[in-house]
């Protein structure tokens, strides 16, 4: 079954006018829409919904996004431009015989978990907030969920990247 994936830069942020300088080997953003449409994109509709339920996560949202495109268009390892507490791994599992590890880039309240897939993609999985420490059971089915649809999208040759 097909993955149908937007890439999350500037153009897919409203901000066409905006032309970050890329590295030779950027690393490319990606998230899963629910079909064909660049409307459809899941991330972006949780960063509306954020916003609407808080303007203070919509603003940390939208920060965290920001500075996550700027970071990889310089394509440089993400541990140079976080530090730890911004940074780190948020949940494990194994899949298809892999330990596979979704990280997280905090902002506020605000947790973007993303996977590293393979070549210089990072798949942006989930953006909600975040008031405790721990996952709970639901978001960490969640988070496996997407990671296992893009990975098996991947493994099919199956992803779609839309224009």
């Amino acid at each position: 079954m097909p993955a149908h994936l937007l890439e999350i830069n500037d153009e897919a942020l409203g901000r066409p006018d905006r032309h970050l300088e890329k590295a030779a080997r950027p690393w490319q953003l990606l998230a899963r829409c629910s079909d064909a449409s660049p409307d459809s994109c899941l991330l972006l509709q949780q960063l509306v919904f954020l916003a609407r339920q808080n303007k203070a996560d919509g603003r940390a949202a939208l920060a965290a996004l920001d500075k996550l495109i700027q970071v990889a268009a310089k394509g440089m390892p993400l541990e140079n431009f976080y530090d730890k507490k911004q940074s780190h791994e948020l949940h494990t599992f194994h899949y298809k015989g892999q330990r596979r590890v979704i990280w997280r880039l905090r902002k506020n309240d605000i947790r973007l978990a993303f996977y590293y897939a393979e070549g210089r993609v990072i798949f942006l999985a989930d953006a909600f907030p975040k008031r405790q420490d721990k996952l709970t059971a639901a978001e960490k089915t969640r988070l496996e969920e997407e990671v296992r649809i893009y990975i098996d999208a991947e493994s099919e040759g199956q992803l779609q990247v839309l224009s």
